[in-house]
């Protein structure tokens, strides 16, 4: 089945583009992110624990992206010579603001982690450097699903049995 051509920020039909999910869950995942972290570098007491429990539920979030985007990878190179490279970090066929988006924000999540662990160290902040897997997770879903690689030759598609 021939993937669609996903170049232009939106469908032709005038809907929402089919990962826009993915850039509003990481929109969210880093502003609530940011708000933890600062909150809990102010008032460690009362807020390190919030910001605690949300980079581990971004981390746990991130890894569960991560394996989602492998087996989307592995289903995908039966009949696409899928990189793993690009799958995971190059996004091809990504529109540029897409790119930028998603990058943007796993930068931003991995500078407030470590942001808030060099600020409290020894405490729940430390936490945060474990959140950036959330945005490498979003990059790896993208890739996986809606990147764009050149199809096998019939005689080197993998076959299915198993």
């Amino acid at each position: 089945m021939p993937r669609p051509v996903l170049n232009s920020p939106a469908p032709a039909s005038g809907g929402a583009p089919p990962w826009q999910w993915l850039l509003v869950a990481s929109r969210a995942g880093t502003a609530v992110l940011c708000v933890a972290i600062v909150l809990g570098a102010v008032w460690p007491d009362q807020a390190g624990g919030a910001a605690q429990v949300v980079a581990l539920v971004l981390f746990g979030a991130g890894s569960l992206a991560f394996g989602r985007a492998y087996a989307t990878a592995v289903r995908r190179s039966r009949a696409e010579q899928v990189s793993t490279m690009a799958a995971f970090g190059g996004m091809p066929g990504a529109p540029r603001s897409v790119r930028v988006e998603l990058r943007l924000a796993a930068g931003l999540q991995f500078a407030a982690g470590l942001t808030g662990a060099a600020v409290r160290p020894f405490g729940p902040l430390a936490f945060g450097i474990l959140a950036g897997v959330y945005g490498l997770g979003a990059i790896a879903l993208w890739g996986a699903n809606h990147g764009e690689f050149p199809s096998r030759s019939p005689h080197s598609q993998r076959r299915r049995d198993g």
